[in-house]
């Protein structure tokens, strides 16, 4: 029988494994080109753009997800290493995702323009 210590870790490790806005997202949301492109399995655009639990990819650049820093009601802050092309190596920042109900999702990443409305892809 498991002692009760390696529960609490085992409990530990499967909560660490989830995507860090899973309770927030669930599927895939994006543009037109994006939701195409998950249908798709590729990327041929430069106007793709999808938000998943993982976090949020465009055609040249993107963000994981890597901890849920707040939760306020349609708000969500997200500590995150993005990259993007052209650049080297990676950045963390602060992304915000908002979900404006029937609007759709919109993110926004420090330096870049608000990204949205972002839909269901489903």
């Amino acid at each position: 029988m498991a002692s009760h210590g390696a529960i609490i870790s085992l409990a530990a490790v499967i909560l660490a494994a989830r995507p860090a806005a899973a309770d927030v997202l669930a599927g895939s949301y994006g543009n037109g080109v994006g939701c195409a492109g998950v249908r798709l399995g590729y990327q041929d655009s430069d106007d793709y753009v999808v938000l998943t639990a993982d976090g949020v990819e465009t055609y040249g650049s993107g963000c994981e997800f890597a901890q849920r820093l707040t939760t306020m009601p349609g708000t969500q802050l997200l500590n995150s290493t993005c990259f993007a092309e052209g650049e080297e190596g990676t950045t963390t920042d602060v992304v915000k995702v908002v979900n404006k109900r029937e609007d759709g999702f919109f993110v926004t990443i420090p330096g870049l323009d608000e990204i949205g409305p972002l839909k269901s892809c489903s």
